[in-house]
C-alpha cells in the first residue's frame, strides 16, 4: 500500500523563511508520497512570488501522476532530478483566515495523506526527517522526535528540552517541539481539529490526546529545527503563553484525581531539564542579537 504524507504549512508575511521551509519539506527523500499544502493567510510581502516559483518549477521539470484523487509530480526523463521520494503533490492556498489553528484546520480537511504533520513557515525538517516517520509510526497514534532550536540565521543553538508527554510533565508546560511531532489520520479523527481558542493550540492538542489516551512513540532521532528569535510567538507573547498555559491545566486536570507525590517529582525534572535550558536559549540569543544584522 502506498504511504502518502500530508504536510500542512500555514504562512503569513514569512518570505524571509518560507523558501528554507519549502526545500526542507520537498527535499525528503524516502519510499513515499508526499501531498504538501501551503495555506498562505493573504501575504503581501514576497511570499507569494516564492510559492509560485516552486510550482513553476515543478510545472517546468515533472510529469504530473494521478493518486489518490491528486496529481502527484514525479521526476520527468531526461530532466535533473527535483524530487526524491515517489512523488509529490503541491497545492497552495492564499486567503484571509483566522489565525494558524483556522489554516491548518482547512488545509488537513484537503489532505489525502495516512499521516500528518505541519511545518510552520520558520521552521525546518531534517532531511531524513519524513522518512524515519514514515517508518516508525506504525500502529501509534502519534509519534514524536527530538528538535533543535536555530536562531534566526538557522545557526543551531541547543536541542529542545524533549520529555514523554504525560499528564505529570505537560502540567508543567509543553515538553514537545511541534514540528517534531506527526499523527495519524485516524488520531485527526478521533482528537478532533485544532482549537482556535488558543495561541498555544498545538500544546491543547497533545494536551487532549494525552487525557483521550492517544498512544505516543518516540523517535530517537532529530526530526525538526525550530526558529527562535525576538519576534516569533513563543517569545514575543510569552506572558500570554503562561496564562494559557494556566487555563489549559484548569480546564484538563479540575475534575481528574492525580498523584501529588509523582507531580512533585516531576516538577523537580522538568525544572532541571527545561528551565535550565530555556534560561540558555534567551541568554544565546541576546548575545547573538548584534550578529543577525549584516
Amino acid at each position: 500500500m502506498d504511504i502518502i504524507i500530508s504536510i500542512v504549512t500555514p504562512s503569513f508575511n514569512q518570505g524571509e523563511f518560507i523558501e528554507e521551509t519549502i526545500k526542507s519539506v520537498i527535499t525528503q527523500k524516502g519510499p513515499f508520497y508526499l501531498d504538501y499544502i501551503i495555506m498562505d493567510g493573504g501575504s503581501t510581502d514576497s511570499t507569494i512570488e516564492i510559492i509560485r516559483k516552486y510550482e513553476n518549477i515543478f510545472n517546468l521539470n515533472c510529469i504530473k501522476s494521478p493518486l489518490a484523487g491528486l496529481d502527484f509530480y514525479k521526476n520527468k526523463s531526461g530532466y535533473e532530478p527535483i524530487n526524491n521520494c515517489f512523488g509529490i503533490s503541491y497545492r497552495w492556498y492564499s486567503e484571509k483566515d483566522n489565525g494558524q489553528a483556522d489554516a491548518l484546520n482547512k488545509g488537513f480537511r484537503l489532505a489525502k495523506g495516512t499521516i500528518y504533520g505541519f511545518l510552520n513557515s520558520d521552521d525546518l525538517y531534517y532531511q531524513s526527517c519524513l522518512d524515519q516517520v514514515s517508518k516508525r509510526i506504525g500502529k501509534s497514534d502519534i509519534v514524536y522526535g527530538k528538535a533543535m532550536w536555530i536562531n534566526i540565521k538557522g545557526k543551531e543553538m541547543l536541542p529542545y528540552p524533549t520529555l514523554k508527554p504525560t499528564k505529570y510533565s505537560f502540567f508543567y508546560q509543553c515538553t514537545l517541539c511541534q514540528p517534531a511531532v506527526f499523527f495519524s489520520k485516524k488520531c485527526y479523527s478521533n482528537n478532533g481539529e485544532f482549537s482556535t481558542d488558543y495561541i498555544i493550540f498545538d500544546f491543547e492538542y497533545w494536551m487532549r490526546a494525552v487525557f483521550n489516551n492517544i498512544k505516543f512513540k518516540k523517535i530517537n532521532k532529530f526530526l525538526a529545527k525550530s526558529r527562535m528569535y525576538n519576534e516569533n510567538k513563543s517569545l514575543r507573547l510569552e506572558q500570554l503563553v503562561a496564562c494559557e498555559v494556566k487555563k489549559l491545566r484548569d480546564k484538563f486536570y479540575r475534575t481528574i484525581k492525580i498523584n501529588k507525590y509523582i507531580l512533585i517529582i516531576s516538577k523537580y525534572f522538568v525544572d532541571d531539564f527545561t528551565h535550565i535550558k530555556v534560561k540558555k536559549l534567551k541568554k544565546n540569543l541576546n548575545d547573538q542579537k548584534s550578529s543577525w544584522i549584516d
